[in-house]
C-alpha cells in the first residue's frame, strides 16, 4: 500500500538517485509513486546556489528540462560551470514538508487590523467578479480559502453567501437516514399489534404519551 506522504526515507531514495541520473519514471518506480509526483516535489524543495566558480546570473539550459537540477550534472563540482547551482537535498526537503504541514494545521494568525483588510479586499474582488482564491492569490493574503468561506458563513465579510455564484448553484445536503432497524424487530409492536392487543385484554391500563428521537431533538437544539 502507498503511503499518502513522501517519508525522509523516499526523499533521500530520489536523492541518490538524481545523482546517479536517474529518470523520473525510474525513481517514481523504485519509491512507489506517481513520476510526476517526483517531478513536482523536485521542482518545489529544488535550491539555487552559487559558488567561486558561478560567473553569470543566467540560467544553466540544462535546468529548464527534467531532472530540473544540477544532482547528476557531471559538471556541478568542476570549475567549467558559470552557472548557479540548483540541487534538491533529501533532509531540507523533508524539514520543509515539516514545516508548511504544522502550518497549514494550526493556521495563520491574523490580527484586527489585518482581518480587515483582507475582508475589504476579499469582498471587492468577489464584488467585481473575482473568485476567492483568485483574489487571495493575486493579493498575496495570508488566509486560506476555507477560512474565508467559513468567515462568510458566519457572517464575518461584508458580502454573503448570495454573492458567490457557484456556492448558491450546490444542492442541499442530503440528510442522515435514521438508524436503522430490522424487520424482524419490529414485529408486534405496530399500532394494529396494540389495538388487537387493547381489544384481547379489556381491562389492561395504559396511557398515551409523546416520543422524540435523540437525533430530532439534537437537530432542534
Amino acid at each position: 500500500m502507498k503511503n499518502k506522504h513522501m517519508t525522509l526515507e523516499d526523499r533521500v531514495d530520489i536523492q541518490e538517485c538524481l545523482g546517479k541520473g536517474m529518470t523520473f519514471k525510474t525513481i517514481a518506480s523504485r519509491i512507489g509513486k506517481d513520476p510526476t509526483t517526483v517531478s513536482k516535489k523536485v521542482k518545489l524543495h529544488a535550491k539555487e546556489y552559487s559558488n567561486s566558480f558561478t560567473k553569470t546570473d543566467a540560467i544553466c539550459p540544462k535546468l529548464f528540462k527534467a531532472p530540473f537540477v544540477c544532482n547528476g550534472c557531471s559538471k556541478r563540482n568542476h570549475s567549467n560551470c558559470p552557472f548557479a547551482r540548483r540541487k534538491y537535498v533529501a533532509k531540507t526537503a523533508q524539514t520543509e514538508y515539516e514545516t508548511t504541514l504544522v502550518e497549514s494545521r494550526e493556521g495563520i494568525p491574523l490580527n484586527k487590523e489585518e482581518f480587515y483588510t483582507n475582508e475589504r479586499i476579499i469582498s471587492e474582488a468577489v464584488k467585481g467578479g473575482q473568485h476567492i482564491y483568485h483574489s487571495i492569490q493575486a493579493n498575496h493574503l495570508s488566509v486560506s480559502k476555507s477560512t474565508v468561506y467559513r468567515h462568510i458563513q458566519l457572517g464575518y465579510y461584508e458580502i454573503s453567501k448570495i454573492d458567490l455564484p457557484r456556492a448558491v448553484k450546490f444542492k442541499q445536503r442530503k440528510r442522515r437516514k435514521g438508524e436503522y432497524v430490522p424487520k424482524g424487530l419490529k414485529i408486534g409492536r405496530s399500532y394494529e399489534d396494540f389495538l388487537q392487543f387493547i381489544d384481547e385484554n379489556p381491562n389492561c391500563c395504559y396511557s398515551e404519551m409523546d416520543t422524540v428521537s435523540a437525533d430530532l431533538a439534537e437537530k432542534s437544539s
